[in-house]
């Protein structure tokens, strides 16, 4: 899932998470800023980037347990199920929907996969409806990064269409290879 080029995906993963450390840390400390050893205590709970929360629950035992962040947890959840198109996806996460992705694998009950695809039928129409329209998108609550890239590549693949069925110069018509092979087809019928 992580695509090590990909400056989206540096960002989201620098996204900062919720973990508690399972075991004791030697001169780990200074990821806690509020503690005075210089060890990390086994329970200590601490918010760490998803890179290194990831690389830390994957070692064999794990050594952190990774929370949802608080946009993932149930209170957002309803709201997002409620209605999604009415939240302020900007200010609640600029990388909502990859940042799940993420999370979503330490969700043990799916809900947070379940959310992310909810969320994104609902906006996704809101969305589509209003590139396709003269409405402006600037009207709707502000977008994630994703959704922001999607909305774009939708005005411009909308004004592209607009522009050849307004030109019509170009009409569609059978390809030659596609004649050719009904011409085919029914001389082979007719021998039958």
């Amino acid at each position: 899932m992580a695509n090590y080029l990909s400056i989206s995906d540096i960002l989201v993963t620098n996204e900062k998470v919720p973990c508690k450390f399972l075991h004791d840390l030697p001169k780990m400390g200074f990821l806690d800023p509020s503690a005075a050893d210089d060890d990390l205590k086994a329970g200590t709970n601490v918010e760490i980037p998803l890179w290194l929360a990831e690389s830390l629950y994957t070692r064999r035992p794990p050594l952190v347990g990774v929370d949802l962040p608080k946009i993932y947890k149930e209170t957002y959840r309803e709201i997002l199920n409620a209605d999604a198109c009415t939240v302020d996806m900007h200010k609640l996460g600029q990388h909502f929907y990859e940042l799940g992705c993420y999370i979503a694998k330490h969700d043990i009950k799916g809900e947070v996969a379940t959310t992310l695809v909810n969320t994104f039928r609902q906006r996704f129409r809101m969305i589509l409806s209003a590139s396709v329209s003269t409405d402006s998108i600037s009207s709707f609550q502000p977008l994630s990064a994703s959704e922001r890239d999607r909305t774009a590549a939708a005005v411009i693949t909308e004004a592209a269409l607009s522009g050849w069925l307004k030109r019509g110069d170009c009409p569609i018509t059978t390809a030659n290879m596609v004649a050719n092979h009904r011409k085919r087809k029914r001389a082979e019928m007719e021998m039958l």
